[in-house]
């Protein structure tokens, strides 16, 4: 059975996954990573529109927990249980938002790189730390930070190890947008409405072609859509009809 270190809730087609590690800062070890994916393993994808991974207290997460990282682990089961948990959320077949406020770093920013959209404070921080700590990432951040804020960016956070306010991962496209903080839960909940409201057979297919065609030249992309977008959905005529009954034209 998962700890308490990790929550996981779903009411309504919204999923709400929680670090749940306030006093330190929601720093990750191993056993939140195998709890985490254990909350995935129980829960019904097809009940779930949208997931929402969030931390508790003060910060999303710190990165991860120094001292766990320095017990060290020469088999390198930690490292395929991490790695593969962030694989696993950057690929599930829902839309995932991260709601950050306070530290992500690190490793708490490799997790919300796993996330299709990002909602942080204007007072959040982010940072890439590895370097600081002679280490080298291996959970994604090489491949997927460049791909959200483009390869110099990367280079920049990656590696001069600074620190960026909520307001300045805004501005390089690191989250989508910045709130202030007593906003963020109400931000993060009427975006989550917005796409709960939508067809979560769309949101999926989408998501799925965007995956697929991650990568390809325009013209392979359109192809690919062209060939594998599954179209309309059994709701759409009873969506349209319901439309003109309401006058919506």
């Amino acid at each position: 059975m998962p700890s308490n270190a990790i929550t996981c809730t779903l009411e309504n087609r919204l999923c709400r996954l929680t670090l749940n590690r306030p006093e330190k800062l929601n720093a990750l070890n191993v056993a939140m990573f195998e709890d985490m994916a254990a909350h995935l393993d129980r829960l019904d994808y097809s009940a779930v529109g949208c997931l929402v991974l969030s931390g508790a207290g003060r910060s999303f997460c710190a990165g991860h927990d120094l001292d766990d990282l320095a017990a060290g682990d020469e088999s390198g089961r930690a490292e395929r249980i991490e790695n593969g948990f962030v694989e696993r959320l950057a690929t599930l077949p829902f839309p995932v938002i991260a709601s950050v406020r306070g530290h992500c770093y690190t490793g708490g920013l490799e997790l919300v790189l796993a996330a299709d959209i990002i909602i942080a404070t204007e007072t959040a921080r982010f940072a890439d730390t590895h370097a600081k700590f002679d280490l080298v990432p291996i959970w994604g951040l090489t491949q997927r930070l460049p791909r959200r804020i483009g390869m110099s960016k990367a280079r920049e956070m990656m590696f001069a190890a600074r620190s960026y306010s909520g307001l300045d991962a805004m501005a390089m496209g690191l989250v989508n947008f910045a709130v202030p903080e007593a906003a963020l839960e109400a931000e993060t909940d009427a975006l989550c409405a917005d796409i709960l409201a939508n067809s979560a057979r769309s949101n999926r297919e989408i998501k799925k072609l965007l995956d697929q065609t991650d990568g390809l030249s325009l013209a392979a992309g359109n192809a690919w859509e062209l060939h594998h977008s599954p179209g309309h959905g059994p709701e759409f005529s009873v969506l349209i009809r319901a439309r003109r009954a309401a006058g919506a034209g």
